[in-house]
C-alpha cells in the first residue's frame, strides 16, 4: 500500500534558558526529518544544531546526488543504499562542525545530538548520535527506538553498573559519550524498521523526555494523533509544566495511507532536488560552512563501501512501553 508522511514540529525555549540551542527540518521532498540539540554554551550550542541540520540536509539531496558522488566514510559491511546514505550524511555533518569549531575561537567546544528519519519505501531509516530520541506509536504500543549514547548507558555495557537502585541514583544521567563535533570522527548508530498505515514517529530532544513520563506522552499521541499540532503543543506545554529546565523540540511523523498517489519519494529519484523550506530557524548559509577539507579517512577495523553486502532489512526489537489505560490515571 501506498504511504505518505505527514509532520509537525514544535520548538520552545523553555523557562529557564535565554536561548533556543535546538533545531529541525522536514525535508519533505526527499522524506528526511532531522532534530538536532546543540551545546557548547553562549552562540555555539544554536551554531551547532543549524550546521548539522544544514549539513545533512545539502549531504542527501545535493551531494548524494552528484554523479561521479561516493561513500566515503567507513560504514558496516551489512549496511544497504539507504543506511550508507544516512550515515554518511551524519559524518560529514560531525566533519564540518569539527572544522569550524576548530577553526573559530567562539565555537571551540560546540556540539549537537541528532536523530534523524528517512522515509524509504516500506521502511523507515534511523541514525542517531547522543541522547535525542526516537519513538515510535503503533497500535496502543509506545516504543523507544533509539537507544541513548549516554555515561549510564556506557557504564551499563561495561556492567559497572548493574541494578535498578544505581540506575536511579547515577548522578550524571544527562552526560552523553558521543556527539556531533567534539572529535573528527563519530559513529552514528543506523536502525531500519518496517513501517506501517498509521505509525507515529516522535522525534524529541531530552527538553521533553527529562521531564515528562513516557506514558504521559504515549497519552498525548493516542488522544491527538489525528491533530499533529495540537499533540506537539501539547507535548511542549507538559514539558513547561514540569519546569521547563530545557529548551524542548518535537517532531511528530505520520504515516498516512495514500490511495490516491504513488509511494513517498525515494532517495534515488531525487535528481535534481529543490531547495527546500526549513520548518525551524533558518539554517547556516553556505558561506558559514567549509565545504573544501577533506573526507576523515576509512577506520581499519571497518568496511569500506566496496566491501559491503547486498542491503537487507534489519528490524529492529523497540522498548515496548503501553500506552496507559484510563482507569491507571
Amino acid at each position: 500500500m501506498s504511504t505518505r508522511i505527514d509532520s509537525y514540529a514544535l520548538s520552545d525555549v523553555g523557562l529557564q534558558r535565554d536561548n533556543n540551542e535546538d533545531a529541525y527540518e522536514a525535508v519533505q521532498e526527499a522524506a528526511l526529518y532531522i532534530v538536532a540539540d546543540g551545546m557548547g554554551g553562549h552562540a555555539s550550542g544554536h551554531v551547532a544544531s543549524q550546521m548539522a541540520v544544514k549539513s545533512i540536509r545539502e549531504y542527501v539531496t545535493v551531494r548524494a546526488q552528484t554523479p561521479d558522488h561516493a561513500f566515503t566514510f567507513p560504514v558496516p559491511g551489512r549496511y544497504g543504499p539507504p543506511e550508507r546514505l544516512l550515515s554518511n550524511a551524519i559524518q560529514w555533518a560531525n566533519e564540518r562542525l569539527f572544522i569550524e569549531s576548530m577553526k573559530e575561537r567562539e565555537y571551540e567546544g560546540m556540539g549537537t545530538t541528532v536523530v534523524c528519519a528517512m522515509d524509504f519505501k516500506n521502511v523507515m531509516v534511523m541514525g542517531h548520535v547522543g541522547d535525542s530520541r526516537i519513538y515510535r506509536y503503533r497500535h496502543g504500543k509506545f516504543e523507544q527506538i533509539t537507544r541513548d549514547h549516554s555515561l549510564l548507558n556506557h557504564y551499563i555495557d561495561q556492567g559497572k553498573i548493574t541494578s535498578k537502585e544505581e540506575i536511579d541514583s547515577f548522578a550524571n544521567g544527562n552526560v552523553i559519550v558521543r556527539a556531533l563535533g567534539l572529535k573528527d570522527y563519530v559513529d552514528p548508530e543506523i536502525t531500519v524498521i518496517g513501517k506501517e498505515p498509521d505509525d507515529y514517529y516522535l522525534l524529541c530532544t531530552d527538553g521533553l523526555t527529562d521531564l515528562v513520563d513516557d506514558w504521559i506522552i504515549a497519552n498525548v499521541l493516542d488522544g491527538n494523533g489525528e491533530h499533529l499540532e495540537q499533540a506537539c503543543d501539547a507535548l511542549v506545554r507538559l514539558a513547561n509544566e514540569a519546569g521547563g529546565k530545557d529548551n524542548c523540540t518535537v517532531m511528530i511523523l505520520h504515516v498516512v495511507a495514500d490511495l490516491s498517489s504513488s509511494s513517498a519519494p525515494e532517495t534515488d529519484d531525487l535528481d535534481e532536488p529543490s531547495e527546500p523550506t526549513p520548518t525551524s530557524v533558518k539554517a547556516m548559509d553556505d558561506a558559514d560552512i567549509s565545504d573544501s577539507d577533506p573526507a576523515v579517512a576509512l577506520d581499519e577495523t571497518e568496511s569500506s563501501a566496496e566491501d559491503e553486502e547486498p542491503w537487507e532489512q534489519d528490524e529492529v526489537t523497540p522498548i515496548n512501553i503501553p500506552a496507559m489505560e484510563s482507569e491507571d490515571l
